[in-house]
């Protein structure tokens, strides 16, 4: 394998990497940060959207800088914009928090869009894992792969360097 060859391979799997992280990426990820862009156009400050499950119960947590609307317009925001399923929305403004309750929610704002309970909290928190083992089993992969080019070249160099100390003058 040549420099330039090892270069190149170095190159398209860094290039893979990224396309695969892109594609991973997003979905949830780009739905979260339309509900936060939809909080902080409502006036929220420091905006967190955090995905959590736990007993087979899926938290949704907004968090944002106290002095902001009331919690009832952050939980407004989240239930029209948020891109999956939750038992519980939890609304945390400064050190005050309202926990909102997916019926209750049903109740004070009306029937929530199908296409945003296409999926579960658990089932996102499960794929982020996944997503997450994948970049990191690909930047192991792309350095296990600089290391062994590195290493070729670096044999490749010194049999070059020792066939020409060997050679007759």
């Amino acid at each position: 394998m040549t420099a330039a060859g090892g270069r190149a391979f170095v190159k398209r799997l860094a290039a893979l990497l990224a396309v695969v992280l892109m594609l991973a990426g997003c979905g949830r990820a780009q739905g979260v940060a339309d509900t936060r862009r939809e909080l902080e156009g409502a006036g929220y400050r420091d905006v967190e959207v955090i995905l959590r499950t736990g007993g087979g119960i899926g938290v949704a947590r907004v968090e944002a800088a106290p002095g902001a609307p009331p919690a009832e317009t952050a939980a407004r925001v989240a239930w029209t914009t948020l891109p999956v399923r939750f038992d519980q929305l939890v609304v945390a403004l400064g050190d005050q928090t309202a926990a909102f309750s997916y019926e209750d929610l049903a109740g004070r704002f009306g029937p929530r869009d199908p296409s945003l309970d296409g999926r579960q909290i658990d089932e996102e928190v499960v794929r982020s894992g996944l997503k997450l083992m994948l970049l990191l089993s690909g930047a192991a992969l792309l350095s296990v792969g600089a290391v062994v080019v590195t290493g070729l070249l670096a044999l490749k160099a010194a049999r070059r360097a020792r066939a020409a100390g060997a050679s007759p003058r």
